[in-house]
């Protein structure tokens, strides 16, 4: 017992960014677009009883752009650093605070081809409700320079596929 290759080396146990609740400063922004730093949001929770709780208060930050106007941040409440999102529900803070990752994160490089050249499908069928992973035509309307260029793409993470598919069961075929 304990030996090489045992326990679970590869997964996380750390908790993903997708599965928490989560404050988009973009999404309020669209729904409040005279939201500025003079602005204090107050998060509160309700308790199984119905009774709110105030779990923290979130202050914002400006900064500048390059071409003019500003740009608004939430202030952590837990580190104090500027983040455009937090997550949580009792305790609000940002994904460096709650140590969060992204499902992306936990891909394998094999799985981060198919989805990329799946990007590429879709982007070239949007209609197709069953997208494969065989490339389509060019669409209407597409410059020929911008398909080639995403037809390079495609093969490139496919190439990249093949290579890690192979990598994967060259190691298991020893």
């Amino acid at each position: 017992m304990g030996g090489f290759g045992s326990g679970r080396w590869g997964v996380s146990r750390r908790p993903l960014a997708e599965s928490m609740h989560r404050i988009d400063l973009a999404a309020l922004r669209h729904d409040a677009p005279s939201l500025s730093v003079d602005h204090a949001l107050k998060v509160k929770c309700h308790r199984a009883d119905g009774e709110a709780v105030d779990v923290a208060t979130v202050h914002l930050e400006t900064t500048r752009t390059y071409f003019g106007g500003r740009r608004l941040w939430f202030r952590c409440p837990r580190c104090h650093g500027r983040c455009r999102v937090l997550f949580g529900t009792w305790r609000i803070a940002c994904r460096r605070c709650h140590r969060l990752r992204y499902c992306s994160q936990r891909e394998a490089k094999e799985d981060r081809a198919t989805r990329a050249m799946m990007k590429i499908v879709r982007r070239l069928n949007p209609d197709d409700p069953d997208p494969c992973n065989d490339l389509p035509e060019k669409p209407a309307g597409m410059h020929w320079r911008t398909y080639d260029a995403l037809v390079e793409r495609y093969e490139a993470y496919n190439e990249q596929w093949g290579l890690e598919i192979m990598r994967r069961f060259g190691r298991r075929i020893r």
